[in-house]
């Protein structure tokens, strides 16, 4: 029955107004309850919402972040007299010296290029066959006369295997499959693509550039129409040699596979346009003006961020209406601890380390706001350059060039330097004992789990030091990934405030209930006051027409 049909039903014979009173006695006996739910419901929609964007400013820190660390600079640049021939950049390795060198540019540095048979279209057949193909370098192209010899260069061989109604696109795809990045310098060892003169469709091989990236192929089909060795019979057309770049530094004569160049100068990358009749010149400088403005954008928006975390944990002396939503919250307090401790953490894995956000010129104040101060940081940077890549770039280096870093487990392995020694039959490194296979060294525990090495052949290297730094920018974005990705601690407050939204509802629901059934209760106790009344006065007007009746 419902409420009003039930309050309808008394009221008649005392003339009471009943119905108010119901609804007062079950209003005075429900009301806290009531209270109690809309503040829990008030302050978990509040607390979510604060959560929101919590979340939301630190994915837009993240974002800035982002934006600060794409426009990277090392406090240098590089300067050509003449920059169609070279350019010199700073590349964020180890900061050098000044540059100040005359450059005189001979050779070009070229990829060997070859040419197969043509055809009408790119999905005739090229029939079965199976390709291997290696690199190293022609004593001279095997389409001359006899006497040429091929050296490898030691990088993996690659077989590509066809069946007879494979096409020349089937041809390209395989190889490109097939091909891999055997000396890890971020190319592949050769592109396969299809070439068209206008006419014809014809293979087009190119390799790495220079002279021992040279290509050499076999082709065990009774036609090698895709050989080019000195055996099977030189079928490609070479179009253009293999050759390093030459050039002069200050009267030195220098050759390079490649016409980029970052081994030259520290903390530079040199790279040659075209040959040159006469010397150019080369030169480096300090220049701190785009790293100032990308440091005062980090304080900038550093500072902003933690006014709004600040406020949504304030606690207003005045008036608790301008209270933060997540006043007195150790998810938001622990968040704020985690971000300021970020500004004096130890960058480690650096070459003369570790290094600090104070070496920029950053300090923390009283109120644990940022400042930046520029002056500073042109002062630390003179004795320590190296804090300028610190704060951009990861840093992957070894104290010896005959050691070279082959693999990092980029989750497990910790930043940090790392000894590096054997003697034959011990290897460690960082301490963890080491597994050696060939000339290569891994970890599989301790900080430097997942790291890899190698020691070049030969070289007689027994011990070393092994760099690993996670920049300050980068250990910046893992510390706000903690709590941006998928069932975060944040997801989980939020998910916990939407567990107390549910249970408001289920006991709203079992309050009215308990309303409904108070109201009841209360009807049945008014109506049979209302009935004994009714019958009082009934009682009562009888008694009074009696005595009315026997005075006439």
């Amino acid at each position: 029955m419902a409420k009003a049909e039930i309050l309808s039903k008394i009221g008649v014979g005392s003339g009471l107004d009943t119905n108010a009173l119901i609804e007062a006695l079950v209003e005075a006996d429900t009301v806290a309850s009531k209270e109690n739910l809309d503040k829990l419901e008030e302050t978990a929609k509040a607390k979510i919402s604060a959560f929101s964007v919590l979340k939301s400013n630190l994915n837009d820190f993240k974002d800035i972040v982002n934006q600060i660390q794409s426009q990277q600079e090392y406090g240098f640049i590089g300067k050509s007299s003449d920059a169609t021939v070279a350019t010199l950049t700073a590349s964020g390795s180890k900061a050098g010296g000044t540059i100040d060198s005359s450059l005189t540019v001979t050779t070009l540095a070229t990829a060997h290029s070859l040419t197969g048979p043509s055809y009408n279209s790119p999905t005739a057949t090229v029939g079965a066959r199976t390709l291997t193909i290696n690199f190293g370098t022609w004593s001279a192209d095997p389409t001359a006369g006899g006497g040429q010899s091929f050296t490898s260069n030691g990088q993996d061989q690659i077989q590509v295997t066809t069946s007879s109604s494979s096409t020349l696109v089937d041809l390209r795809d395989a190889i490109n499959s097939a091909v891999t990045d055997s000396d890890n310098d971020g190319q592949k060892d050769i592109n396969a693509s299809i070439l068209f003169d206008g006419t014809n469709y014809m293979l087009m091989l190119k390799s790495e550039s220079g002279a021992s990236n040279e290509i050499k192929i076999s082709d065990n089909n009774a036609s090698p129409t895709y050989a080019y060795d000195a055996t099977d019979g030189a079928q490609l057309t070479q179009r253009v040699a293999g050759i390093n770049s030459a050039f002069t530094v200050d009267g030195i004569s220098m050759t390079r596979s490649s016409n980029s160049v970052d081994d030259l100068f520290d903390g530079f990358t040199l790279d040659l346009k075209k040959t040159s009749g006469s010397a150019i010149r080369i030169s480096s400088e300090v220049d701190l003006t785009s790293v100032k403005t990308l440091v005062e954008g980090y304080v900038g928006t550093y500072n902003e961020v933690m006014q709004s975390l600040t406020a949504m944990g304030a606690n207003s002396e005045i008036d608790s209406d301008d209270d933060g939503a997540l006043i007195g919250d150790s998810t938001l307090r622990e968040i704020m601890r985690e971000l300021r401790e970020m500004s004096s953490t130890a960058i480690g894995g650096y070459e003369g380390g570790p290094y600090y956000l104070s070496f920029l010129g950053v300090s923390t104040q009283r109120d644990g706001s940022l400042v930046f101060d520029p002056k500073k940081l042109e002062t630390q940077f003179k004795s320590k350059p190296e804090t300028v890549r610190a704060f951009f770039t990861n840093n992957y280096a070894t104290s010896n060039s005959n050691i070279t870093i082959k693999a990092f487990d980029f989750v497990n392995t910790q930043p940090g330097t790392y000894a590096f020694a054997t003697n034959g039959s011990t290897h460690t490194i960082g301490g963890v004992s080491a597994t050696k296979s060939g000339d290569t060294y891994s970890v599989s525990s301790g900080n430097p789990k997942g790291l890899t090495i190698e020691v070049t052949n030969g070289s007689g290297v027994t011990s070393g030091s092994i760099y690993y730094g996670k920049s300050f920018l980068n250990l910046l974005k893992d510390k706000l990934d903690t709590y941006l990705k998928y069932n975060s601690i944040l997801d989980t407050r939020v998910n916990n405030l939407n567990d107390t939204l549910r249970t408001v509802s289920e006991k709203r629901m079992s309050l009215e209930s308990r309303i409904q059934k108070l109201t009841e209760r209360y009807a049945r106790q008014y109506s049979a006051m209302e009935s004994t009344v009714a019958q009082f006065q009934e009682t009562g007007n009888m008694l009074t027409s009696m005595l009315e009746t026997n005075k006439d």
